[in-house]
């Protein structure tokens, strides 16, 4: 089972907006602030979800109010 990754602090990601305005590319970027570049990459595509948890699985059916109605 695979740990979530650290999110990035917000010096960072100000680092990388800056980097990004002036155009450095992703392995430049990742050599300056220590992430890989994959890290970099995930933050230049959505920079606004950066952190945010992902929903997994399939959604409930009934919330849990039905669920006890059923149950009794």
């Amino acid at each position: 089972m695979m740990g979530l990754a650290s999110t990035l602090s917000s010096e960072k990601q100000v680092q990388l907006d800056i980097m990004i305005q002036l155009g450095f590319r992703t392995l430049q970027m990742s050599r300056r602030i220590n992430r890989s570049r994959c890290c970099v990459k995930n933050y230049f595509r959505d920079p606004m979800t950066h952190g945010s948890e992902k929903h997994t699985g399939r959604p409930r059916i009934l919330n849990y109010r039905d669920e006890r109605s059923v149950v009794r």
